[in-house]
């Protein structure tokens, strides 16, 4: 029976010659073998190669030291060849990528992280990073024996992510990853910087009343539906024209123009969903060019809010609903559906989409959303997709060219 040997050749140093790749697999042709896996980087004129192949068994590990050996000492660069045990290799069904966010990173960051995959039995098989800017991105490969339960792993590490003040995000690692289509977000304190029925409230005189509303429901310690008619009964008066005002001066989130380019350029379809109301909804809406909004009706009356809401409340199962509802309409999976949202009435539209980030949340959200992001900017979501610095750069190139 004839066999094989596996082997694992590790390459590095410095160098500024361009032709080491060819000339280390043109002395491999003379040998008897067939690759099985190599990974390439080149950085400031230091390479490092690995590989890993099989060599039949009438080629020995002397003769491939010495085709090799010959290279690296014309290139003054260091060569490694181990041969590897024998063992069946088996192809995980259960492949995921962990991706990190982080402006700092410590080594005991890392050792901790590290430490807890390992005693939850899942194997770290890559590391690589993601060009960022003024961060820094990794991208983490994970092999499991069984299916990862996202949001319980997320909210084991949420100390470790308070500690560090780090982003994660855990996406299976499958060809939906970097091709999702649809995309909803939650428009007070996500895609706007601002509470709007807060700032409401001001015209009433009740602001105290209603932030405190606000807080207790953002904190899932009251019900949405009890807390919006609470607040918004409190509203009866404010005149129509008065937010119409607050309207045109909306604090957008930093970053959120630059998303949209974005994924609008990738062909995503974009729509904002909000427990909010019709008229702040439909001005983003329009301002952005989105595809879809979704909001409550404030009744009106002799140009004045009466107190009262039009129709059916819109809360968070509404909010999932709807986002399981357009997925259908545009004949998308879940898999290519993201949703991004702050509070406790977000949960069940984040739970609803393949990748549900819980942005600048609050800790009943971030302990059971799947990802989480603590950055000021709303863009950064970007590299949750695993698109980097370059390719944005490169997107707004042509639109300056355009």
């Amino acid at each position: 029976m004839k066999t094989t040997q596996n082997f694992l050749i590790t390459i590095q140093g410095a160098t500024s010659e361009k032709d080491v790749l060819e000339r280390f697999t043109s002395q491999l042709e003379r040998l008897s073998f067939s690759i099985q896996n190599m990974h390439f980087l080149n950085f400031q004129s230091s390479l490092f190669l690995l590989m890993h192949f099989e060599l039949a068994e009438s080629s020995d590990k002397k003769s491939l030291t010495k085709v090799l050996d010959k290279v690296a000492k014309h290139y003054k660069i260091e060569l490694l060849i181990c041969q590897l045990p024998e063992s069946s290799i088996t192809s995980p069904e259960n492949r995921y990528i962990l991706t990190l966010l982080s402006r700092q990173l410590p080594p005991e960051l890392l050792t901790k992280l590290f430490r807890h995959l390992r005693k939850n039995q899942l194997c770290v098989t890559e590391v690589r990073p993601l060009d960022a800017d003024d961060l820094h991105v990794f991208e983490i490969k994970i092999h499991a024996d069984q299916p990862i339960e996202r949001q319980q792993l997320m909210k084991e590490l949420l100390e470790l992510k308070s500690e560090y003040q780090l982003d994660l995000a855990l996406q299976a690692d499958d060809l939906f990853r970097r091709n999702k289509r649809l995309i909803f977000l939650d428009a007070d304190m996500t895609f706007i910087q601002c509470e709007m029925i807060n700032d409401m409230s001001r015209f009433a005189g009740k602001e105290a009343e209603v932030a405190e509303i606000t807080q207790r429901a953002m904190d899932g310690k009251i019900q949405f539906n009890e807390a919006l008619q609470q607040r918004v009964a409190l509203l009866k008066g404010v005149r129509l024209s008065d937010l119409e005002r607050l309207i045109l001066n909306i604090p957008y989130t930093p970053g959120v123009e630059r998303l949209v380019y974005i994924l609008k350029t990738l062909g995503y379809k974009i729509g904002i969903v909000s427990g909010g109301f019709t008229r702040v909804i439909d001005h983003i809406k329009q301002r952005f060019n989105l595809d879809y909004g979704f909001a409550n009706t404030l009744e009106v009356k002799n140009g004045e809010l009466t107190g009262r809401i039009l129709g059916d409340i819109l809360d968070g199962h509404q909010k999932g609903v709807i986002l399981r509802e357009v997925a259908h309409k545009e004949k998308l999976l879940p898999e290519q559906v993201i949703a991004v949202g702050d509070g406790a009435n977000d949960l069940e539209m984040l739970s609803s989409a393949s990748l549900g980030i819980a942005f600048n949340a609050k800790r009943y959200l971030r302990e059971r959303a799947a990802s989480s992001l603590s950055l000021p900017n709303l863009d950064a979501l970007l590299y949750f997709l695993g698109i980097s610095k370059t390719e944005i750069s490169g997107l707004f190139e042509q639109k300056t060219l355009l």
